[in-house]
């Protein structure tokens, strides 16, 4: 029942959001941005207490692949509601963020779970936090950089924007892609820097892959911020090595994390 409010929520969040970027110009999209901000407050509330209620219900914590999408989303569906309340233009691409929280949190599975962390304690919730910001961060990044790289090919090719025209321009888009690399990396620093100091035993745990690919992950965002520091790196240059560097952020968890449980049979803690 939950997963249902939350899906319709997002979903008619997104919708009203959508719209107030359409009649930009009228006087009543003012009004329906409130609305669909409203509901977006109310998907994310319903969408928190439903993900709680599925995480913390069992006496140990144990995270599931579901379960671990959904808690990024619910972080970048505050991101988006941030934007699209601070920078209108932004509400186009919030509104298609919301919609696939909405997937995320209506797959949230709430069933038992064969497993559970072996450790529970403050730096291990602390390293999880961090780690799902960042997460979170990179991926409303992607997302911008994927709108960048659209908005790019049809001014090159100098054909009609289309439903783009409701994007910001290319300079503000880019602008903000790179403000979410800048604090999704620097989280993403703390993250690997906790986990290097908190997890006992990396390879005993599993956590090899996912370290690595990790790692690996923070050096092209590295360059990348080197690059756009140095070099003005933008435009596609900036698209590939985001696309690059979060797809092998979604390797290092998602990836590892389904070969151990679907394969192999074991998991991580």
């Amino acid at each position: 029942m939950f997963s249902i409010v939350v899906l319709a929520c997002y979903l008619a969040c997104a919708v009203w959001l959508a719209s107030s970027v359409y009649r930009a110009e009228r006087h009543s999209a003012r009004g329906q941005r409130v609305t669909g901000l409203a509901l977006g407050v109310l998907a994310v509330i319903v969408h928190a207490v439903f993900l709680w209620q599925a995480m913390f219900s069992a006496p140990q914590l144990a995270l599931s692949v579901a379960e671990t999408a959904s808690l990024i989303g619910l972080i970048m569906a505050v991101i988006a509601l941030a934007a699209s309340w601070q920078r209108p233009r932004f509400a186009g691409i919030g509104a298609v963020l919301l919609a696939a929280v909405g997937i995320f949190a209506a797959t949230t599975d709430e069933g038992a779970r064969s497993f559970a962390l072996k450790e529970h304690n403050w730096e291990l919730a602390a390293h999880i936090v961090l780690s799902t910001i960042a997460y979170a961060l990179l991926a409303t990044a992607a997302a911008m950089a994927i709108a960048l790289a659209l908005l790019d090919r049809r001014l090159r090719n100098r054909q009609p924007l289309g439903w783009l025209s409701s994007l910001p321009s290319v300079e503000a888009l880019e602008a903000a892609t790179f403000q979410a690399i800048g604090a999704g990396f620097a989280i993403l620093t703390l993250a690997l820097f906790s986990g290097f100091i908190f997890v006992e035993d990396l390879f005993a745990q599993n956590l090899s892959r996912k370290t690595i690919l990790s790692c690996l992950a923070w050096i092209v965002f590295a360059i990348l911020l080197f690059g756009r520091w140095r070099f003005g790196w933008r435009g596609r240059t900036a698209v590939r090595w985001t696309l690059s560097g979060f797809a092998l952020l979604v390797l290092a968890y998602f990836g590892s994390k389904l070969v151990l449980e679907s394969i192999l049979g074991r998991h991580w803690g």
